[in-house]
């Protein structure tokens, strides 16, 4: 059966890359959760999607921009729903701690920033979050736990390749090809990360038969999922999981 990801955790039901959402996700079992990760001023990298505070939070301003003491007070809860006014933007040494030993990360890289990755690899190192090889995508089984380093940022795949060869990496892309596999095959990339829309099943088979996991991401609805069950891909990342996993187990829309 195809692995479920929780994108930025059980994100329908909980505020969106919130300890709660990866907390909901976990109970909910489903140990593989979607993250993404900016660097802050001072360095300290910090779990949110936008690169700014500006939609999830009550602040304001670019993250880049905001040092760690001026980002970790705001309420990140509020704006989903009044009762998690306790939620604060996590940082991604907070997620390591309470969830490396358990879930597998799947931790998106959503900015160009050169010495995120080398922050990363630290983190990753203190955490003890580093294989001692490259083998959670064999036959399609994700490790648990593990981690995985996702991009759209094709220099972000290379650096990553560079500075953490023991982890698996993952390439998120709008439009799937031939080249993009290359892409892949060439930065030792083993997770392909296409938007649902555009994957056919001859482009599954070629990337199955390059030795890559195929995951789809972007469904907005439970119909959306099921017109991908005949396709052969290995994962869905999805805000819904629970519904996901309804329309797996009946093999068609619910």
């Amino acid at each position: 059966m195809m692995k479920i990801i929780s994108h930025r955790g059980y994100s329908s039901q909980r505020p969106e890359n919130t300890i709660s959402s990866f907390d909901y996700s976990l109970e909910k079992g489903f140990p593989y959760i979607e993250l993404d990760i900016h660097s802050t001023l001072d360095g300290i990298l910090v779990v949110m999607h936008d690169e700014t505070v500006d939609r999830t939070t009550n602040g304001i301003g670019e993250i880049k921009n905001l040092t760690f003491s001026e980002i970790e007070n705001l309420d990140a809860g509020s704006w989903f729903d009044e009762k998690f006014s306790f939620e604060r933007v996590p940082t991604l040494e907070e997620i390591l701690k309470r969830y490396a030993a358990k879930a597998h990360l799947f931790i998106e890289i959503k900015s160009e920033e050169t010495n995120l990755m080398k922050s990363l690899r630290s983190l990753l190192i203190r955490y003890e979050c580093l294989p001692l090889s490259q083998e959670s995508y064999s036959e399609a089984n994700l490790a648990l736990p593990g981690v995985t380093v996702i991009s759209f940022v094709p220099d972000q795949i290379i650096r990553a390749n560079e500075i953490l060869p023991e982890v698996e990496l993952g390439f998120l892309l709008m439009e799937p090809d031939d080249s993009t596999i290359n892409f892949c095959l060439d930065n030792e990339v083993k997770g392909y990360f296409p938007y649902y829309g555009s994957l056919t099943e001859d482009i599954v088979s070629l990337a199955h038969s390059n030795g890559l996991y195929v995951g789809a991401w972007g469904m907005e609805t439970p119909d959306d999922l099921g017109k991908l069950l005949n396709l052969g891909i290995d994962g869905v990342t999805v805000n819904w999981p629970e519904s996901a996993r309804k329309v797996l187990e009946k093999g068609r829309p619910s």
